[in-house]
């Protein structure tokens, strides 16, 4: 289940007009939320790992920012 605030860090990450600092804290939470999931062992949130993917996939976006994501969606991606 998504809650209101993981939508507006997705929103904010996938925006075409956000500024690549919103994109880094949008992303930074994001991989907090992951590894809170992680560590209280549920599953992943699927609709944050979707915007991660598809956020790496983005051209237009940081390099770094892209990169970060993509090993963040492998990481905890289910098995």
């Amino acid at each position: 289940m998504i809650n209101a605030e993981e939508n507006e860090k997705i929103k904010q990450l996938l925006a075409t007009t956000a500024s690549a600092a919103q994109q880094k804290q949008a992303l930074s939470w994001l991989a907090d939320y992951c590894e809170e999931s992680y560590i209280l062992n549920l599953p992943p949130s699927t609709a944050a790992l979707a915007a991660l993917s598809k956020f790496s996939n983005k051209t237009k976006a940081d390099s770094v920012l892209r990169r970060r994501a993509a090993i963040i969606v492998k990481q905890y991606k289910l098995r």
